[in-house]
């Protein structure tokens, strides 16, 4: 499924972007949720990140808050918490995480993330950072999720998201493009995505809470996986 938005220059001309809905399976990648999000409007993480294949053995919660933000907002069972204060906190979450049973989830909660932790996690963890302001520096991770947009008004949506797509990107949105592109997802109720090795943005249809169960998708996947290990 995709949107598609007629956008008329200033020399009359209508040039047509495509933007398709993500799709992408996130396991074993580096993936930010960037905020602030509106109540009731989540990327949807858990399907996204599931792989039959390669189940998670274990769920890490790094945070720096003595009552997780996040933690129910993924619905999820943490198996360690680590309180993150300084880097002797980072050392000993690192130590457990790469020692840990592999696959493995690490869920960050509105942390600053040490440039020599990305060098450290293989395609065995899946990091999700998820962030109440926004970051300036995006570029270590593979996927990002911008918070839905719904007012225009804020330097959120006026200038910090349009300079994370414009250093994420190859293709150059214009500052025309980029608030029609807002137009249309907010009018669809949509948010806007960015996966590494793409020329162009994805929307995402927003989540009111995730779950850790199933979706039909992921059990047809399942049952066609168990069937072909029978044949």
């Amino acid at each position: 499924m995709s949107l598609s938005l007629s956008i008329n220059s200033l020399s009359g001309m209508t040039e047509t972007i495509h933007l398709d809905a993500f799709q992408a399976k996130l396991h074993g990648l580096k993936i930010l949720c960037q905020g602030p999000f509106p109540k009731g409007k989540l990327p949807p993480i858990l399907e996204a990140i599931e792989n039959i294949k390669a189940p998670f053995q274990k769920r890490v919660l790094l945070t720096n808050m003595d009552v997780p933000f996040f933690a129910n907002t993924f619905a999820l069972k943490y198996d360690a918490t680590f309180q993150i204060n300084n880097i002797i906190d980072w050392s000993l979450a690192l130590t457990y995480i790469l020692h840990a049973p592999k696959d493995i989830l690490v869920v960050a909660e509105d942390l600053a993330i040490p440039e020599g932790v990305w060098s450290k996690l293989s395609k065995s963890i899946t990091f999700v950072s998820i962030v109440k302001t926004p970051l300036k520096n995006v570029t270590p991770y593979d996927t990002v999720f911008f918070a839905p947009i719904e007012d225009f008004g804020t330097v959120y949506a006026s200038d910090t998201v349009y300079k994370a797509v414009l250093a994420l990107t190859r293709k150059p949105y214009g500052q025309k493009e980029y608030r029609e592109i807002l137009q249309e997802l907010r009018v669809a109720n949509a948010g806007l995505a960015w996966l590494r090795g793409s020329e162009s943005l994805f929307w995402y249809e927003p989540v009111s809470e995730n779950s850790e169960k199933l979706s039909r998708k992921q059990l047809a996947e399942l049952f066609t996986w168990l069937s072909n290990q029978y044949e």
